[in-house]
């Protein structure tokens, strides 16, 4: 995925969304562990890019979703907005117990 279409799912973020919204939902939370999305990028085991999204610092891993809370904020508002995150959840043997960069979870 080139970071052009990184900023795409961004905004696919933020109009699923406002679309949850449109259709009742109270608010909506990003689901950023068990290997989905958001945890790919934040997983420095996993993230191999070498974008402004690439994992060698904390503020990069953490690029995508903060992005992606900051649309959907700006699209319905903070009070409908969640994200749920699992630190070392295990999936797929992703969890990252050592290594020499900025602990993404302490």
């Amino acid at each position: 995925m080139s970071a052009a279409e990184v900023k795409d799912v961004i905004r696919d973020f933020a109009q699923a969304a406002s679309n949850a919204i449109d259709a009742g939902f109270d608010g909506i939370e990003l689901h950023g562990d068990n290997g989905y999305l958001i945890e790919q990028f934040l997983n420095p085991l996993v993230n191999d890019r070498t974008d402004e999204y690439r994992s060698d610092t904390l503020e990069n891993r953490s690029r995508f979703l903060l992005e992606a809370v900051d649309s959907v904020i700006e699209r319905i508002g903070a009070q409908r907005t969640a994200v749920r995150l699992s630190p070392f959840g295990g999936y797929s043997k992703w969890v990252c117990t050592t290594t020499s960069r900025k602990p993404t979870y302490t």
